[in-house]
């Protein structure tokens, strides 16, 4: 992989066993000159002691609530412009998306393009994010979602606020989404996007509030999908992803809070004892990726796992699974279900 400097942007609702091991992972496989992570008032001193001893590109950590450096910019500012009331999406749930949206205007000197990546996603035999060099070099994300599985109700609405707010043609393939759990951003189209919001609403509001606003008048938005899209349509070359066939076919999603199926292999395997969430327990990228090579096997390695940690998953059906649920060795779910062809 021919390199650039660039940083990660990670939002972190709160540290988990699986948090290391994904901070690790990424500086073994992408070496980016530093990683953000964003997160609650409560997890920064605790994750600024417990990152002292990881093995991590240069980590800055974030206190989520004043991330703007605005007293009229505040989590709690921004998440008061919600209003939906009975809601499968809680306020924190849309913040972590303008976090990922707005991380330019947060974060003094980040790189022109910087890469997202949710916090729960291991990359395992993973891919490349940079291709070619100079004036050729490509920022590269993989298709990990398959698109015949999710909600329609809620892939509709999304489709609506991409039409309306930013007035362009939503961005899709023929067999993934571009929900893929991690993204390139670059500031330059972020900055028009921005911009578009604003003109949209007709107002000098700050656009992120307006994002926020935007929520109640379409009951959802989404944050790849609007950014991809609106950056197809400024800058069709500024796209470059991998097929949902190179590495989203091989890629797992399943519950695991710490208690679950992979953590306790996991734990069995490194001879630890002891089992819960919040156990303290936070093996190293190298004790993981050990694990899941003797797990797999060299020859049929993920590209990738996401350790779900809301219960909800726990309690999804398999009709209601996106087959990357479906597939996966971890999900108890599937335990007595038949795996799809």
């Amino acid at each position: 992989m021919s390199q650039a400097p660039f940083d990660i942007v990670i939002p972190l609702f709160r540290i988990r066993w699986n948090t290391r091991a994904v901070m690790e992972g990424l500086t073994t496989h992408y070496q980016p000159r530093s990683i953000h992570i964003i997160t609650l008032p409560s997890e920064v001193d605790s994750l600024k002691e417990l990152t002292k001893t990881w093995q991590t590109a240069p980590l800055h950590i974030h206190n989520e609530e004043v991330f703007f450096h605005s007293s009229d910019l505040t989590k709690t500012s921004i998440c008061n412009e919600l209003i939906l009331g009975k809601s499968l999406y809680n306020p924190g749930w849309f913040y972590q998306q303008l976090l990922k949206l707005g991380a330019f205007e947060g974060i003094p000197d980040l790189s022109e393009w910087y890469l997202v990546w949710d916090s729960d996603l291991l990359p395992a035999a993973t891919w490349p994010v940079l291709r070619g060099e100079g004036d050729n070099l490509e920022h590269t994300f993989a298709l990990l979602q398959h698109n015949a599985y999710g909600n329609p109700t809620i892939v509709g609405k999304w489709d609506t606020w991409i039409q309306s707010v930013l007035g362009v043609t939503p961005l899709t393939d023929e067999t993934g989404t571009f929900i893929p759990h991690h993204m390139w951003f670059k500031q330059t189209h972020l900055k028009s996007f921005a911009k578009r919001v604003n003109d949209y609403y007709g107002s000098t509001d700050h656009w992120l509030l307006l994002m926020m606003r935007s929520a109640n008048d379409f009951g959802t938005f989404s944050e790849y999908w609007a950014y991809v899209s609106w950056a197809a349509a400024q800058a069709t070359t500024d796209i470059s992803f991998y097929p949902y066939a190179q590495y989203g076919e091989t890629t797992e999603r399943f519950f695991d809070d710490g208690t679950g199926l992979f953590s306790k292999a996991l734990r069995k395997y490194l001879a630890v004892d002891s089992v819960g969430p919040d156990d303290g327990f936070s093996p190293s990228y190298g004790d993981v990726s050990n694990f899941i090579q003797a797990e797999y096997g060299a020859e049929a390695l993920p590209s990738s796992l996401a350790f779900e940690s809301s219960p909800r998953h726990l309690k999804k059906n398999s009709e209601n699974m996106h087959i990357e649920e479906q597939r996966s060795r971890w999900n108890p779910r599937m335990a007595e279900e038949p795996t799809p062809a």
